[in-house]
């Protein structure tokens, strides 16, 4: 025997038990599926391989107080970064150091890392609030493994006068390149000092940002029709002209009710800017239908808008708590030609025949179905008083009828619900699937799953989401199985998962146990990126 011959590290991983035993050690299912992209002949290997991992989820948050020292003489000789104390918040430093030392996998929630801060400095001239600025935003960096791969950043300050020039500069500091989105207060918007500055005003916000492509302005729920003071428009302009300098930079405005005219009347002088400086527009609507004191679900274009405001819509979420605005509300929405996301809350038992009946006689004019470029629609259907005497009947109509609204177009679609009469059947998955034949994503939560193949209606289902411990045969087509146990006693969530891993992990090789409960079942390594997003969005 030739005890000189190299031996390449591919023929070393064609030997089953090397192979196996060197996996062992590879932690990380993003690590696994970087090995096996290296060549075909791992990936092949890799790929006939059963591989396990226990997942945890972490929450990533970070709080910061900046205020002045007690007791200090003189303070205005002071340099500002020796008056101040910056205090962090080391809950955030314990999930960091505890999810380094997890065996594992690790997952950011929403792939988000949310930013507070409280500052309470006093005054001070601009010399040391560059120094200032630049201190905060060292502290607010990243720099950990764990957060290396973040897509969001959200800032939930309340945005004071000062709050909100050093949240603005503070950003123009920071270097993220895997951030994609900027989530912020509406309230940033406001007049803000530091753009009276000419050396502010001229620096790139976003220049630290190579690949971002969306800042989202958060609108409060609490007074939300009261928004929309943006001062001199100062702030707005240097955010545009910032974001319009990357691919597809676009500005999104998030939970905005359709009769907040502050802002709705601004939106002439948004879009203009946006168009001018090459840079997107578009609104997330949000309407509680409560009692007829709601002026409308819809907005109403100001004065000679040389554009329709409704095709900026790419997203409502709508909240029935009767069904006397159904028709009113459903009557309208062809308006909505960009529509991409439907969200409907019903929080009543049942919609009335007579509702049905005009429904059903004009689809045209009583649907969703003008909204051809829907792709993802979540029905969620909540109990209250009226519920009482709801059956499962009466439910599994009103859903189904939810369906028949609904365009060919939807691919993404989730059926969350608290009610004990919500369940899952052959004859609704063949219903849905009339109505939605192109469904490849499908979330079920809180429900019981009457008829264990009830799946196979849908043809191009690639993901199913589900909630609890479901007896459920899983169509071919599926790609990507999760189950969320969380809502199961703790005491048997072990004994739970280990039940779903022996039941599932034959037909899917790679598998996560949820620290929190739960399994996440895929075959495919080299798309656990893809699936790992999914997960993110919609498993909590």
């Amino acid at each position: 025997m030739d005890v000189t011959k190299k031996i390449s590290f591919e023929e070393l991983m064609k030997v089953d038990n090397v192979r196996k035993h060197i996996l062992k050690y590879v932690v990380r299912f993003s690590d696994i599926e970087n090995l096996a992209k290296t060549c075909k002949c791992l990936c092949l290997l890799i790929s006939g391989d059963s591989i396990g991992r226990d997942i945890m989820w972490l929450e990533i948050y970070q709080t910061l107080t900046v205020k002045c020292k007690q007791g200090l003489k003189n303070v205005s000789q002071v340099p500002i970064l020796e008056r101040v104390d910056i205090f962090k918040d080391e809950s955030n430093r314990k999930i960091l150091e505890e999810g380094s030392r997890y065996y594992g996998e690790t997952i950011i929630m929403e792939n988000q890392t949310s930013f507070f801060i409280k500052l309470d400095v006093g005054t001070y001239d601009h010399e040391e609030h560059v120094s200032l600025v630049q201190k905060i935003a060292e502290e607010f960096m990243l720099n950990h493994q764990l957060r290396d791969d973040v897509e969001t950043l959200y800032f939930g300050n309340k945005c004071s006068i000062q709050e909100r020039s050093l949240l603005i500069e503070c950003i123009s500091y920071m270097n993220y390149d895997s951030v994609k989105r900027i989530i912020l207060p509406v309230d940033i918007l406001r007049n803000c000092k530091c753009l009276h500055n000419r050396n502010v005003w001229v620096r790139d916000i976003f220049a630290g940002f190579p690949n971002l492509n969306e800042v989202i302005f958060d609108v409060p729920l609490v007074d939300r029709r009261k928004r929309g003071s943006f001062g001199n428009g100062s702030t707005i302009t240097y955010i545009i002209k910032s974001l319009a300098k990357k691919r597809n930079g676009t500005i999104i405005f998030r939970n905005v009710h359709p009769c907040d005219d502050d802002l709705i009347i601004k939106v002439k002088k948004i879009y203009a800017l946006c168009n001018h400086h090459g840079a997107k527009i578009k609104f997330e609507l949000f309407s509680w239908l409560s009692d007829a004191r709601e002026k409308s679900v819809h907005i109403k274009n100001p004065g000679n808008a040389p554009f329709s405001i409704n095709n900026l819509v790419t997203l409502y979420e709508l909240v029935f708590f009767n069904s006397n605005h159904f028709l009113k509300c459903v009557e309208n929405f062809h308006i909505y030609e960009n529509l991409e996301v439907l969200n409907i809350v019903l929080c009543f038992c049942n919609i009335s025949d007579d509702t049905k009946s005009t429904c059903m006689l004009d689809f045209e004019r009583y649907s969703f179905k003008s909204c051809r470029k829907l792709k993802k629609v979540q029905l969620c259907f909540f109990e209250n008083e009226e519920c009482c005497e709801c059956t499962e009947e009466i439910l599994e109509n009103q859903f189904l009828f939810m369906g028949s609204l609904m365009p060919n177009t939807v691919e993404i679609l989730e059926i969350i619900g608290d009610h004990k009469c919500l369940s899952m059947s052959s004859s609704i998955t063949d219903k849905l699937n009339e109505y939605m034949p192109n469904i490849k994503m499908l979330k079920f939560y809180y429900g019981a799953i009457k008829d264990s193949d009830c799946l196979s209606t849908f043809k191009n289902l690639e993901i199913f989401i589900a909630r609890g411990n479901p007896i459920v045969k899983i169509p071919k087509t599926v790609k990507l199985f999760v189950i969320d146990s969380s809502c199961l006693d703790s005491d048997g969530n072990e004994n739970v998962d280990n039940q779903i891993v022996r039941k599932y992990s034959e037909k899917f090789l790679k598998y996560l146990r949820v620290s929190k409960g739960g399994c996440i079942f895929f075959n495919d390594i080299t798309q656990w990126r893809k699936y790992k997003r999914v997960v993110q969005e919609y498993l909590y």
